[in-house]
């Protein structure tokens, strides 16, 4: 695939504090990121970074949402896009907010909307308004490996034949498996695919001017390094992930247990992350941290061992047989007692049975129960039926 010119885009987040935005969507990637704005960015940065743009047309998106509360926040927008415009260039907004799209007729070129079940529904009830406007739809495709995207065609045709306008497919920029964009084409021009190598590579503004590799995280490198290192093993809703991403197409942070602090100081030189140790006590043993990157992506939860063999005294110590199994340099590590059926079966049906009383627990923190307590809410709300 031919890699087009960068893109320009420039974030923003029209609150002075927290996230401008009305959705919650699983592949935000900026709603904690360190660079994200708030309030209005000085006009003089806005007017140095549109005069490096060498493509006909500026992106101004998330961040927030652009058109977020849009009666409140209309003239800093409009602010914005004189800037761009005086420079000779057009202006593209992507944005979730359809009720506010034929305000900006005449002052916005393109317009870019991402979809979801709400947006759709409400596409129907606003879309009589934009005749003669330039739009597009945008979807991120779900974190799946090729094979499994290629399943989904037919829908994505569908969708396109319901909209009646051109359908953008965003690589998902949290998916740790690359794509073969031969074998999903469609073979023509209605429907096309971004990968995510365009959005790492474009120039964004965010609080500074910088590249989608300084803001983002490259979470298909992230997992490689993750999924090789033999001093770490992988578990958890990850580890789920890898066994069935269709079943588990999202897992909401990273859990870690390391045998070597060379982990986290790899994770810190090569990903950007710090960790915080958020051990219960100083003599408390292993050692827990948190870890979070200056690039927007998936927190890790780290458990610091000693010994390889206390990691996994750890797994096969959990509460669900669905959990007691471990991913570590190429392979699976299935608690042999549970058996590698059982915990796959467990996984791949999402019921899960309690494992009885007689665990060993010297290796978990005295508030266990609180911790097993909110597991157990996370795979209910996830849709698992769990047998006590």
């Amino acid at each position: 695939m031919r890699q087009p010119k960068p893109n320009f885009s420039i974030l923003v987040n029209w609150r002075a504090k927290g996230f401008g935005c009305a959705k919650a969507c699983s592949h935000c990637s900026w709603r904690e990121s360190p660079f994200l704005p708030h309030g209005m960015q000085a006009k003089e940065a806005i007017s140095n970074f549109v005069d490096k743009c060498n493509k006909s047309f500026i992106t101004i998106s998330g961040g927030g949402d652009p058109l977020y509360r849009f009666d409140e926040h209309y003239q800093q927008l409009l602010s914005m896009i004189r800037i761009i415009k005086d420079h000779g260039l057009k202006v593209r907004i992507i944005t979730r907010e359809v009720q506010h799209i034929a305000k900006l007729r005449g002052v916005v070129d393109y317009f870019s909307i991402s979809l979801d079940a709400d947006v759709l529904d409400a596409i129907q009830h606003y879309r009589h308004e934009w005749e003669g406007l330039h739009i597009e739809y945008s979807l991120v495709l779900p974190a799946l490996p090729t094979s499994d995207i290629a399943t989904l065609k037919p829908q994505y045709l569908a969708l396109y034949r319901r909209l009646g306008q051109r359908l953008v497919l965003r690589e998902n920029l949290f998916s740790i498996f690359p794509l073969d964009f031969a074998e999903l084409s469609f073979g023509h021009s209605g429907i096309v695919f971004v990968p995510k190598v365009l959005c790492l590579s474009s120039r964004y503004l965010s609080i500074v001017d910088c590249t989608g590799y300084e803001l983002m995280q490259d979470t298909e490198r992230l997992a490689e390094y993750l999924m090789n290192e033999p001093n770490l093993h992988l578990f958890g809703g990850f580890a789920k992930h890898l066994i069935n991403p269709r079943l588990h197409s999202n897992f909401s942070d990273i859990d870690v247990i390391a045998s070597s602090t060379d982990v986290i100081d790899n994770l810190e030189r090569d990903f950007a992350f710090t960790f915080k140790d958020v051990s219960p006590s100083p003599a408390s043993y292993p050692r827990y941290f948190t870890g979070k990157s200056t690039r927007a992506g998936k927190t890790i939860h780290l458990i610091l061992v000693k010994f390889p063999s206390d990691t996994a005294k750890f797994i096969n110590a959990a509460q669900y047989d669905a959990d007691r199994v471990s991913y570590s340099a190429g392979e699976y590590h299935f608690d042999s007692i549970i058996g590698e059926t059982a915990i796959r079966h467990a996984i791949n049906s999402k019921c899960v049975s309690r494992i009885g009383d007689d665990r060993d627990l010297s290796l978990f923190t005295i508030n266990r129960p609180a911790v097993e307590q909110r597991h157990k809410i996370k795979l209910l709300r996830k849709g698992f039926t769990i047998n006590e």
